[in-house]
């Protein structure tokens, strides 16, 4: 099993219906106050609790979208 870190980084070329189904799974993680984000060797649990501050960010210019998501 990988061990856990404080960072987690993952980047793929996805369809709408998957990235729709993994937003899910992270709503599903907010819902039940357990987070496991892991990929390769890289593992980061959170469990978010209380006032959550949330930051929201878009961009877009010509084809290319950008959202950042913070809490």
């Amino acid at each position: 099993m990988a061990s856990p870190t404080n960072k987690f980084k993952y980047e793929s070329l996805q369809d709408r219906e998957t990235i729709t189904r993994y937003l899910e799974a992270l709503r599903e993680g907010f819902e039940n106050g357990h987070l496991r984000l892991a990929w390769k060797d890289s593992v980061l649990e959170l469990e978010p609790e209380g006032l959550i501050r949330l930051d929201v960010e878009a961009k877009q210019k010509d084809d290319q979208m950008k959202l950042n998501i913070k809490m």
